[in-house]
């Protein structure tokens, strides 16, 4: 199965967003129906139900969380934003929806994506493209032809489906009439944010681990030899962080000093976390009796994707969502503050771990003769 890449689909929905408008049929905010044996030329938008009996000679797009059925033929894209599709008949292009079920016991000859929906091919139904679902199910009867592949997701598909949806939604005159796709829009430009920090965490991780390896390692040493001496020295860091530039703010002379400071932390922080990071993923694959990645920069990225995965699967779980969340802060924070006792400790990773001295073995007594 293909891996969605997540942060192209949060890029795809922001350029989507930015589609330029062509030309711009009037959205209807009536029932649509194009009877049996009526023939249509044009695209099709409306806020309310389109069913198509007859033929269609261009795309159907519906907004509002309207649906759309088609029994007939439509020799273009059907895609709905919020609504569920029915495909009895025929679509000689791609069918999506955002936010609503696929049903198709006819025949689609592209692809068929949803979003946060199910994708049902039953009956004598027929695909000859890619089944793709993000956020929910495909079920495929036994009787149905699929000559595609089932995928997480169509980057392709969706891109296009999405584009028009979003042409569409500029159809209308006032604007106040689709106020779901400013939130849509917001949505997707929170998500891309989200991904965009945590690409940036990512390459900010790998720093110290690909320019400065061996002190990454002191570090790592010295939390393997004392975590909770090391997870002490760190809280201690943390507490006397703000009265400490509160000292240099009301000083003249450490005013200059504060950029420095706060560069110094950072820096502190930094490599505490990637070595953090070594720690946490090698006894999680240790746990899981797996071998993990084998160089440095692999085993920093590995453990920050551990912390970033739960605080990400928090938002996206329901039920348990809070509690993963809260896992991956905890993890975070203690990570944290045993990274700023390892670099003090080990001053930035310049010096080698303290040994922590063998315990004294006593000798054994022979027995008294008798």
């Amino acid at each position: 199965m293909k891996k969605l890449n997540m942060y192209a689909l949060c890029a795809l929905a922001a350029a989507a967003l930015a589609v330029p408008a062509q030309a711009r049929p009037a959205v209807s905010h009536q029932e649509v129906v194009i009877e049996e044996g009526q023939t249509f030329e044009g695209d099709i938008v409306a806020d309310k139900a389109i069913t198509v009996k007859g033929v269609v000679n261009g795309s159907v797009a519906a907004l509002e969380e309207a649906p759309v059925t088609v029994t007939g033929v439509v020799n273009g894209d059907v895609s709905a934003v919020g609504g569920a599709v029915a495909v009895p008949g025929a679509v000689r292009g791609d069918v999506s929806s955002v936010g609503g079920s696929v049903d198709v016991t006819g025949k689609v000859s592209g692809d068929v994506s949803s979003v946060g929906g199910k994708v049902t091919l039953s009956g004598s139904g027929e695909v000859d493209g890619d089944i793709s679902s993000f956020g929910g199910t495909v079920i495929t009867g036994d009787k149905a032809v699929h000559k595609g592949s089932v995928n997480n997701m169509n980057l392709g598909s969706l891109r296009r489906n999405i584009s028009r949806a979003v042409r569409a939604s500029r159809y209308a005159e006032n604007k106040n009439e689709v106020p779901g796709w400013v939130a849509g829009g917001l949505a997707g430009l929170a998500l891309m944010a989200f991904f965009s920090a945590l690409v940036t965490g990512v390459i900010l991780m790998l720093l110290p681990p690909v320019f400065f390896p061996k002190n990454v390692e002191a570090a790592h040493a010295a939390m393997k030899a004392d975590m909770w001496r090391c997870c002490g020295i760190g809280a201690i860091i943390v507490v006397c962080i703000f009265p400490g530039l509160l000292l240099m703010l009301v000083s003249i002379l450490g005013i200059p000093l504060i950029p420095f400071a706060l560069m110094l932390l950072a820096a502190a922080g930094l490599l505490g976390l990637a070595a953090f990071s070594v720690l946490l993923q090698d006894r999680f694959f240790a746990g899981i009796k797996r071998g993990g990645p084998q160089g440095l920069p692999g085993k920093v990225a590995a453990g920050y994707g551990l912390v970033a995965g739960l605080l990400f699967l928090g938002h996206l779980v329901p039920i348990v969502g809070g509690i993963l969340s809260l896992i991956g802060l905890m993890l975070g924070s203690f990570g944290a503050m045993v990274g700023l006792g390892a670099a003090w400790t080990t001053r930035m990773g310049t010096r080698p771990a303290p040994v922590q001295p063998a315990p004294a073995v006593q000798p054994v007594q022979p027995p008294a003769a008798q």
